[in-house]
């Protein structure tokens, strides 16, 4: 079982391996992902899903699945994480947005899992994350909620004017 400082050790060497491009902007879009990349330090990693963006009506999904193959990737602490699937992570997420008044809501979920080994030793991790923001141009609010590592998971956030 790895505490809380182990795990925010291992979820930002997961960042290092976290890429998705950008989207265009034309009225509808529709960006299907599929890619297969290296790892930082040895093995991959991939990632698929779609993204729908219709800025006609002002909202857009995400769907994401990420994949590890002994993927190895180094936190700032130097300790060097190898990762594999279990079987998959899956990032849902769904916002809108009003362009007159530049309001906007953002909803999704992260759920799935992985394995894990390090100098610390190894073993699995999984994910089952809420996340919720809405706000304006001026204020926002926001949180996540779940377990992660087997850690329980509450945040909370929010800017006001």
């Amino acid at each position: 079982t790895l505490t809380e400082e182990q795990v925010a050790d291992m979820m930002e060497a997961m960042t290092a391996v976290n890429a998705i491009g950008g989207v265009g902007t034309t009225q509808m879009t529709v960006v299907n992902v599929s890619q297969t990349g290296d790892c930082p330090n040895g093995g991959t990693y991939t990632v698929s899903g779609s993204v729908n963006d219709n800025s006609g009506s002002g909202s857009a999904t995400i769907h994401v699945t990420q994949g590890f193959n002994d993927c190895k990737a180094t936190s700032k602490k130097g300790r060097v994480w190898t990762f594999n699937g279990m079987p998959n992570i899956a990032t849902n997420i769904s916002m809108t947005a009003n362009q007159q008044t530049q309001a906007f809501s953002i909803t999704g979920t992260q759920v799935g899992g992985i394995t894990f080994s390090s100098d610390l030793g190894s073993g699995s991790c999984g994910i089952n994350l809420a996340i919720s923001l809405s706000g304006d141009a001026d204020s926002f609010e926001g949180s996540i909620n779940g377990t992660a590592c087997g850690h329980t998971i509450q945040q909370s956030m929010s800017v006001a004017p």
